[in-house]
Protein backbone atom coordinates (compact mmCIF):
# COMPACT_ATOMS: atom_id res chain seq x y z
CA UNK A 1 0.00 0.00 0.00
CA UNK A 2 1.48 3.37 -0.74
CA UNK A 3 0.24 6.87 -0.65
CA UNK A 4 0.07 9.36 -3.41
CA UNK A 5 4.37 9.97 -3.43
CA UNK A 6 5.35 8.81 0.05
CA UNK A 7 4.88 5.03 0.88
CA UNK A 8 2.94 4.48 4.13
CA UNK A 9 3.81 0.89 4.04
CA UNK A 10 4.85 -1.64 2.32
CA UNK A 11 4.68 -5.24 2.20
CA UNK A 12 5.35 -8.65 -0.40
CA UNK A 13 3.03 -11.02 0.24
CA UNK A 14 2.87 -14.63 -1.51
CA UNK A 15 0.17 -16.86 -0.91
CA UNK A 16 -0.96 -18.06 1.56
CA UNK A 17 1.66 -15.48 3.71
CA UNK A 18 0.21 -12.82 5.45
CA UNK A 19 1.56 -9.11 7.36
CA UNK A 20 3.59 -9.67 9.87
CA UNK A 21 2.10 -6.34 12.20
CA UNK A 22 -0.90 -4.30 12.04
CA UNK A 23 0.23 -1.37 10.39
CA UNK A 24 -1.52 2.43 10.30
CA UNK A 25 -3.01 4.07 8.01
CA UNK A 26 -5.39 7.34 7.84
CA UNK A 27 -8.81 7.65 6.52
CA UNK A 28 -7.84 11.39 5.23
CA UNK A 29 -5.08 9.50 3.29
CA UNK A 30 -5.93 7.77 0.02
CA UNK A 31 -3.61 4.32 -1.22
CA UNK A 32 -3.46 2.09 -3.51
CA UNK A 33 -3.29 -2.12 -3.48
CA UNK A 34 -1.61 -3.40 -6.26
CA UNK A 35 -1.27 -7.61 -7.16
CA UNK A 36 -0.80 -10.16 -9.35
CA UNK A 37 -3.01 -13.26 -10.23
CA UNK A 38 -0.18 -15.76 -11.77
CA UNK A 39 -1.61 -19.40 -13.13
CA UNK A 40 0.18 -21.79 -10.73
CA UNK A 41 1.87 -24.80 -13.48
CA UNK A 42 2.08 -22.18 -16.21
CA UNK A 43 3.07 -18.92 -13.93
CA UNK A 44 1.04 -16.71 -16.24
CA UNK A 45 -1.00 -13.84 -15.39
CA UNK A 46 -4.82 -14.94 -14.68
CA UNK A 47 -7.66 -12.85 -16.65
CA UNK A 48 -9.91 -12.88 -13.66
CA UNK A 49 -13.82 -12.15 -13.81
CA UNK A 50 -13.94 -10.80 -10.26
CA UNK A 51 -11.48 -8.81 -8.48
CA UNK A 52 -12.17 -7.33 -5.36
CA UNK A 53 -10.34 -6.09 -1.73
CA UNK A 54 -12.49 -6.77 0.74
CA UNK A 55 -12.35 -4.46 4.44
CA UNK A 56 -14.10 -5.72 7.03
CA UNK A 57 -14.69 -4.07 10.30
CA UNK A 58 -13.33 -6.64 13.26
CA UNK A 59 -15.31 -4.78 15.70
CA UNK A 60 -18.71 -4.13 14.18
CA UNK A 61 -18.69 -6.76 11.18
CA UNK A 62 -19.56 -4.00 8.61
CA UNK A 63 -17.86 -4.63 5.27
CA UNK A 64 -17.28 -2.90 1.94
CA UNK A 65 -15.82 -3.84 -1.11
CA UNK A 66 -13.77 -1.88 -4.02
CA UNK A 67 -13.27 -3.13 -7.15
CA UNK A 68 -9.68 -3.83 -8.84
CA UNK A 69 -8.75 -3.91 -12.61
CA UNK A 70 -6.59 -5.22 -14.70
CA UNK A 71 -3.61 -3.10 -16.13
CA UNK A 72 -1.75 -3.81 -19.42
CA UNK A 73 0.86 -5.83 -17.52
CA UNK A 74 -1.26 -7.95 -16.43
CA UNK A 75 -1.17 -6.82 -12.48
CA UNK A 76 -4.70 -5.57 -10.47
CA UNK A 77 -4.50 -2.28 -9.32
CA UNK A 78 -7.16 -0.77 -6.72
CA UNK A 79 -6.96 3.32 -6.05
CA UNK A 80 -9.14 4.30 -3.02
CA UNK A 81 -9.32 8.19 -3.18
CA UNK A 82 -10.02 10.24 0.00
CA UNK A 83 -14.07 10.32 -0.73
CA UNK A 84 -14.09 6.43 -0.69
CA UNK A 85 -12.25 6.82 2.42
CA UNK A 86 -14.78 9.24 3.79
CA UNK A 87 -17.89 7.38 2.59
CA UNK A 88 -16.82 4.13 3.10
CA UNK A 89 -14.31 3.57 6.48
CA UNK A 90 -14.89 4.57 9.84
CA UNK A 91 -11.69 4.32 12.62
CA UNK A 92 -11.35 0.50 13.74
CA UNK A 93 -9.42 -1.99 12.53
CA UNK A 94 -10.03 -3.91 9.24
CA UNK A 95 -9.25 -7.53 7.82
CA UNK A 96 -8.33 -6.72 4.09
CA UNK A 97 -8.73 -9.78 1.79
CA UNK A 98 -8.51 -10.01 -1.67
CA UNK A 99 -11.87 -11.98 -3.06
CA UNK A 100 -10.88 -13.26 -6.51
CA UNK A 101 -13.20 -15.07 -9.18
CA UNK A 102 -12.52 -17.00 -12.76
CA UNK A 103 -15.12 -19.30 -14.51
CA UNK A 104 -12.19 -20.99 -15.65
CA UNK A 105 -9.89 -21.33 -12.71
CA UNK A 106 -12.35 -20.77 -9.73
CA UNK A 107 -12.30 -18.07 -7.21
CA UNK A 108 -10.02 -17.65 -4.29
CA UNK A 109 -10.75 -15.76 -0.83
CA UNK A 110 -6.95 -14.42 0.31
CA UNK A 111 -7.13 -12.88 3.86
CA UNK A 112 -3.83 -10.54 3.99
CA UNK A 113 -3.98 -9.57 7.30
CA UNK A 114 -5.46 -6.34 9.23
CA UNK A 115 -4.81 -2.64 9.16
CA UNK A 116 -5.74 0.23 11.40
CA UNK A 117 -7.54 3.09 10.21
CA UNK A 118 -7.53 5.95 12.28
CA UNK A 119 -7.92 9.67 11.55
CA UNK A 120 -11.91 9.78 11.66
CA UNK A 121 -15.01 9.43 13.83
CA UNK A 122 -16.67 5.99 13.89
CA UNK A 123 -20.91 6.69 12.38
CA UNK A 124 -23.32 6.43 14.56
CA UNK A 125 -25.94 5.42 12.58
CA UNK A 126 -24.68 2.34 10.58
CA UNK A 127 -27.05 0.13 8.52
CA UNK A 128 -26.77 -3.62 9.38
CA UNK A 129 -28.16 -6.18 6.91
CA UNK A 130 -29.81 -9.62 8.40
CA UNK A 131 -33.44 -10.80 9.31
CA UNK A 132 -35.63 -7.51 10.41
CA UNK A 133 -38.75 -7.43 12.01
CA UNK A 134 -42.01 -9.21 10.51
CA UNK A 135 -44.02 -5.96 9.03
CA UNK A 136 -47.49 -6.24 9.81
CA UNK A 137 -49.61 -4.98 7.11
CA UNK A 138 -53.31 -3.74 7.85
CA UNK A 139 -55.75 -3.17 4.82
CA UNK A 140 -58.55 -1.03 4.61
CA UNK A 141 -61.81 -2.71 5.89
CA UNK A 142 -64.54 -3.56 3.48
CA UNK A 143 -67.02 -0.26 3.76
CA UNK A 144 -70.20 -0.97 5.34
CA UNK A 145 -72.91 -1.99 2.81
CA UNK A 146 -76.84 -0.78 4.15
CA UNK A 147 -79.19 -3.44 4.92
CA UNK A 148 -80.36 -5.51 2.18
CA UNK A 149 -84.02 -5.31 3.31
CA UNK A 150 -83.70 -1.30 3.84
CA UNK A 151 -82.12 -1.11 0.51
CA UNK A 152 -84.88 -2.69 -1.23
CA UNK A 153 -87.35 -0.70 0.93
CA UNK A 154 -85.87 2.48 -0.56
CA UNK A 155 -86.00 0.93 -3.48
CA UNK A 156 -89.39 0.70 -4.02
CA UNK A 157 -90.34 3.74 -2.55
CA UNK A 158 -88.13 5.52 -5.19
CA UNK A 159 -90.47 3.56 -7.66
CA UNK A 160 -93.28 4.95 -6.00
CA UNK A 161 -93.29 8.25 -8.25
CA UNK A 162 -93.31 6.39 -11.10
CA UNK A 163 -96.71 4.57 -9.80
CA UNK A 164 -98.12 8.05 -9.18
CA UNK A 165 -97.29 8.99 -12.53
CA UNK A 166 -98.95 6.14 -14.54
CA UNK A 167 -102.15 7.24 -12.53
CA UNK A 168 -102.05 10.65 -13.34
CA UNK A 169 -101.73 9.21 -17.14
CA UNK A 170 -104.74 7.11 -16.20
CA UNK A 171 -106.67 10.21 -15.10
CA UNK A 172 -106.27 12.08 -17.66
CA UNK A 173 -107.48 10.02 -20.09
CA UNK A 174 -104.11 8.71 -21.80
CA UNK A 175 -104.90 6.82 -24.95
CA UNK A 176 -103.25 3.29 -24.80
CA UNK A 177 -105.85 1.53 -27.14
CA UNK A 178 -102.89 1.39 -29.86
CA UNK A 179 -100.80 -0.80 -27.73
CA UNK A 180 -103.82 -3.36 -28.22
CA UNK A 181 -103.38 -3.56 -32.02
CA UNK A 182 -99.34 -4.28 -31.77
CA UNK A 183 -98.91 -6.35 -28.69
CA UNK A 184 -96.27 -8.07 -29.37
CA UNK A 185 -93.17 -5.43 -30.51
CA UNK A 186 -95.11 -3.13 -27.69
CA UNK A 187 -94.64 -5.91 -25.25
CA UNK A 188 -91.17 -6.60 -25.92
CA UNK A 189 -89.66 -3.43 -25.91
CA UNK A 190 -91.50 -2.70 -22.65
CA UNK A 191 -90.04 -5.49 -21.16
CA UNK A 192 -86.71 -4.57 -22.07
CA UNK A 193 -87.39 -1.06 -20.41
CA UNK A 194 -88.63 -3.05 -17.58
CA UNK A 195 -85.59 -4.80 -17.27
CA UNK A 196 -82.81 -1.94 -17.55
CA UNK A 197 -84.57 -0.78 -14.66
CA UNK A 198 -84.52 -4.22 -12.32
CA UNK A 199 -80.67 -4.06 -13.45
CA UNK A 200 -80.91 -0.39 -11.68
CA UNK A 201 -82.27 -1.81 -8.50
CA UNK A 202 -79.89 -5.18 -8.47
CA UNK A 203 -77.28 -2.58 -8.64
CA UNK A 204 -78.78 -0.12 -6.05
CA UNK A 205 -78.90 -3.53 -3.71
CA UNK A 206 -75.43 -4.96 -4.44
CA UNK A 207 -74.42 -5.76 -7.78
CA UNK A 208 -71.14 -4.46 -8.47
CA UNK A 209 -70.43 -1.41 -11.40
CA UNK A 210 -68.33 -4.07 -13.84
CA UNK A 211 -70.62 -6.74 -14.18
CA UNK A 212 -73.22 -4.33 -14.21
CA UNK A 213 -72.04 -2.83 -17.07
CA UNK A 214 -71.48 -6.16 -18.71
CA UNK A 215 -75.34 -6.80 -18.20
CA UNK A 216 -76.08 -3.44 -19.68
CA UNK A 217 -74.03 -4.46 -22.88
CA UNK A 218 -75.95 -7.58 -22.89
CA UNK A 219 -79.29 -6.11 -22.85
CA UNK A 220 -78.17 -3.24 -25.73
CA UNK A 221 -78.63 -5.77 -28.66
CA UNK A 222 -82.08 -6.94 -27.80
CA UNK A 223 -83.31 -3.44 -26.73
CA UNK A 224 -82.74 -1.86 -30.45
CA UNK A 225 -84.05 -5.33 -32.40
CA UNK A 226 -87.06 -5.04 -30.14
CA UNK A 227 -87.47 -0.96 -30.82
CA UNK A 228 -86.80 -1.20 -34.28
CA UNK A 229 -89.84 -4.14 -34.62
CA UNK A 230 -92.34 -2.42 -32.55
CA UNK A 231 -91.67 1.23 -35.06
CA UNK A 232 -91.68 -0.97 -38.07
CA UNK A 233 -95.02 -2.41 -37.30
CA UNK A 234 -96.49 0.69 -35.99
CA UNK A 235 -95.58 1.79 -39.44
CA UNK A 236 -97.03 -1.11 -41.31
CA UNK A 237 -100.37 -1.00 -39.15
CA UNK A 238 -100.86 2.81 -39.96
CA UNK A 239 -100.69 3.43 -36.30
Amino acid sequence: MERTGDKLFENRLVYPQKFDDVPTISAATPFTVSFDALNDATKKALKLDQAFVSFRNTDGGDEVAFAATMGKSGSYRLNVGRKQLRTHLTSGQYAISLVLGSFADGGLFYHLGDVQVVGKQKKKNVVRYGRQPEIQHRFAEPQRMPNVVLSAVFALLVCVPLAGLVGVWVRMGVNVDNLAKESVGSTMLLAMVAAYMALAVAYWIGVRLIPTLAYVLVLALPTYLTGQYALNRRIQLGL
